[in-house]
């Protein structure tokens, strides 16, 4: 679905800064902007001029800065953000698959951001051993740009979410009973 964007709009960079204002009320500069889509400083400074002159954006100075932000005002406001957030940010396959270079990956759950509710706590659950932490940074740091938006993520290892699963513990089940997909499950009998 996100290719589709893609061709809809111009181009991908496009299409993060789009996510990137809609998911987030606070303004950006553009380096700012540019850093959180994981995108180059001249297309995002393209991208958002191009945004501006449609009003999609707004913009203030402060302390000799110019920070821009959705405007909400704007005509096409509504209809864009649920198209937008309509289109997965990235398929599953995708997530699946950089999260099984992270280690021992047993299970991965997806939630919130990646279905479009709100309803989860998290965002993402992954359970393993050996997990990388500087690969889990580096792939949270990816997914986040690909999003528009910080990633609510928990971490654990098999015992402990076998653990806190056979102990009926509350924030585990919240994350069942909200709704979820699971991407990778090589414990299908614990869970």
């Amino acid at each position: 679905m996100s290719e589709i964007l893609e061709k809809l709009f111009h181009s991908k960079a496009e299409v993060k800064l789009l996510r990137l204002f809609l998911n987030n009320s606070e303004g950006y500069t553009v380096s700012e902007a540019a850093k959180r889509s994981k995108i180059n400083i001249t297309a995002a400074r393209k991208e958002i001029n191009n945004l501006v002159k449609i009003k999609f954006l707004t913009h203030r100075k402060k302390a000799n800065k110019t920070y821009y932000c959705a405007n909400q005002s704007f005509v096409f406001y509504e209809e864009l953000k649920k198209l937008i957030f309509k289109a997965s940010p990235t398929s599953a396959d995708k997530l699946a698959s950089l999260a099984m270079r992270l280690g021992q990956i047993r299970f991965v759950l997806i939630s919130g951001v990646f279905l479009n509710s709100e309803k989860g706590k998290i965002d993402i659950l992954i359970v393993g051993e050996h997990i990388n932490r500087s690969k889990l940074k580096s792939f949270l740091s990816n997914v986040e740009a690909e999003v528009g938006k910080g990633i609510n993520y928990v971490c654990m290892s098999t015992d402990e979410f076998r653990y806190r699963k056979g102990m009926f513990d509350k924030f585990v089940i919240n994350i069942f009973e909200s709704p979820h997909k699971i991407l990778i499950d090589r414990m299908k009998k614990d869970i």
